[in-house]
């Protein structure tokens, strides 16, 4: 599926934006797609709960995936 990374500022409200920059520190594409790996790495090691619903529910909204 390809990303919406160029369109995130359409697609993302003002609050997932900050989220996305401030929060996570996510400049990049590829430094989201950073984070997005360590939390699938994160799930991985412990199914029972979930790192960030704010960065899952963005990656989602962009079409990006974890490892």
């Amino acid at each position: 599926m390809k990303t919406n990374w160029t369109n995130r500022k359409k697609i993302l409200t003002k609050k997932e934006m900050e989220h996305l920059t401030k929060d996570a520190n996510c400049k990049t594409k590829s430094a989201f797609q950073d984070t997005i790996n360590i939390h699938a790495q994160w799930r991985r090691a412990n199914p029972n709960t979930e790192p960030c619903w704010d960065c899952k529910s963005i990656a989602d909204k962009l079409g990006m995936k974890g490892e």
